[in-house]
């Protein structure tokens, strides 16, 4: 069965099969077993590369890495895209994909979405941004085969989100090929579905809209970088980059006037410091304290 908003030629994407996951029906026990013994991706990683801003937007850029260590190529990305109710679905301009303008969906970030070549989005019943190879067309044997997927040991860039939220943490997921995991009937003689072998994680995507960003939020977004995620290490740096908030900044309301300008430029600089190639400040927690900060400093 196809999942409503996906292109209707079964067994040519690599995110085929996906009604039973995408309605909500609930895998056996075996299904699940089996994945768990046999993964099929590692830890895959979206990591934020870039953030432009286009005055109107801020555009996000992303590289998928896809370790080594895993057994198949990534066919499919799912972006939390999600919003509190009341946030609406406003869409912003695709670029190389088509724009999914739903509204049988929860509310959403406004956003917009750029693809690499050959493969496509859509949104999704939970109001994720799905990334997707569009043509697996031909055949090898019996096996379907992907030229565009992610392989492993193989990074690739071209994903891009488009919004004027700023950013925060969100969860994605990633999807293998069919070649992969799904090419042989399962005891019940059916082929089983690559969703049911995604792997997840953590990355950075529009998460705030303007005038909701605190000095708190920011200070608990460094500590969440720092211990759930490991994107700063080792803790030593992370201390340092702690101490430069320690003394502010604040906001009315908090006893003061206003944010406190020092202690923010002071985190800043240390961020810039700390990024790098083989330092320690990862791009998603670089991405993610630099564009608030500055939001920060910018509305004072």
């Amino acid at each position: 069965m196809m999942a409503p908003g996906y292109p209707h030629s079964a067994r040519t994407l690599p995110l085929l099969q996906v009604g039973a996951a995408l309605l909500g029906l609930v895998l056996t026990s075996r299904t699940v077993h089996a994945q768990r013994s046999h993964p099929i991706l590692d830890s895959v990683r979206l990591e934020l590369t870039g953030v432009e801003d286009s005055s109107t937007y801020l555009l996000y850029h992303y590289r998928v890495l896809n370790p080594a260590s895993s057994r198949g190529g990534v066919a499919g990305l799912e972006l939390d895209l999600s919003a509190r109710s009341g946030t609406g679905h406003e869409v912003l301009p695709f670029t190389g994909a088509r724009g999914p303008a739903r509204r049988d969906v929860p509310d959403h970030v406004p956003f917009g979405a750029i693809a690499p070549d050959r493969w496509q989005t859509l949104i999704d019943y939970e109001a994720r941004l799905v990334w997707y190879v569009y043509e697996v067309l031909l055949r090898e044997g019996t096996a379907p085969v992907s030229f565009d997927s992610v392989g492993a040991g193989d990074s690739k860039t071209g994903f891009a989100v488009r919004s004027p939220y700023l950013p925060g943490i969100r969860h994605f997921t990633a999807i293998p090929t069919e070649q992969s995991c799904c090419t042989k009937p399962n005891a019940q003689g059916e082929l089983p579905s690559s969703f049911f072998f995604r792997v997840g994680g953590a990355a950075v995507a529009p998460t705030y809209a303007l005038g909701t960003l605190t000095p708190q939020l920011l200070r608990e977004l460094l500590e969440r970088a720092c211990s759930e995620f490991a994107w700063i290490s080792p803790r030593p740096v992370c201390v340092t980059l702690t101490n430069k908030l320690a003394s502010g900044p604040r906001r009315p309301g908090d006893g003061d006037q206003g944010i406190d300008e020092a202690p923010l430029r002071a985190f800043l600089a240390e961020l810039e410091v700390q990024h790098g190639p083989g330092k320690s400040v990862k791009d998603n927690a670089y991405w993610l304290l630099k564009v608030n900060t500055e939001y920060l400093l910018g509305h004072r």
